[in-house]
């Protein structure tokens, strides 16, 4: 009778310690597979923003350093993807993209947005790529040093479209002999000018300071219709 009592709850142990290891064995599976899931999830989203911003942003006037960047940390993203899903559907053809984007040349040749739409679309582009670089730099999905370089270059890039913007709103108030607000948008190329590296920022403030000259004039002056 003992023996048998004893061999009942032998059983009875193993069996709750069987179900009780394939219960955590179970939720483990689970939370791997959400885990996983999110991983996915982020990445496509992450390359899809990253290849989004790129499209409105012209070749040249994505250098070295954000280009580097950039297919650093769309590779980052896609070896994620890989990990998680080997058989998705665009695996393929965002491994070819960030092969192109890599193929890419960089400044080689100058360009200039002409429209204003052209123009705003690059400026938030490069906004947010920047952020992107950031927060990829801060979340160890990039390098340091390859990460700031490239944030850097992002954010420099768009504060030049920023005062060619403020020139050319200025230089098109001024061909309506709207010199008050052609004057205001000069003053603003001047601030924005102020940010960027002296080397560039220099010659800009050159140019800018003598359009504001030439406007202070013209508002020294009847207009002559």
């Amino acid at each position: 009778m003992d023996f048998l009592t004893s061999y009942l709850a032998w059983i009875a142990v193993t069996v709750t310690t069987v179900v009780f290891t394939a219960g955590i064995y179970t939720q483990l599976r689970r939370r791997e597979a959400k885990l996983r899931a999110r991983k996915m999830t982020r990445a496509l989203s992450k390359t899809h923003t990253i290849l989004t911003a790129i499209e409105h942003v012209p070749d040249p006037l994505i250098n070295r350093d954000l280009r580097r960047g950039l297919v650093l940390l769309l590779s980052h993203h896609v070896d994620v993807l890989n990990q998680t899903n080997p058989d998705h559907a665009h695996l393929n053809a965002l491994q070819n993209r960030v092969a192109q984007i890599n193929r890419m040349p960089s400044g080689l040749k100058k360009v200039k947005l002409r429209s204003k739409i052209e123009r705003r679309h690059a400026s938030t582009a490069l906004e947010e790529l920047a952020k992107l670089l950031k927060d990829a730099t801060v979340e160890g999905e990039l390098e340091r040093r390859d990460g700031s370089l490239a944030e850097a270059s992002a954010k420099f890039t768009g504060q030049q479209i920023a005062v060619e913007t403020a020139r050319q709103s200025a230089k098109d108030a001024e061909n309506i002999r709207a010199y008050p607000q052609a004057l205001h948008f000069a003053q603003q190329a001047r601030q924005l000018c102020r940010n960027l590296p002296p080397m560039v920022g220099g010659k800009l403030m050159e140019s800018v300071s003598a359009d504001i000259e030439r406007l202070e004039s013209r508002l020294g002056h009847p207009t002559k219709i």
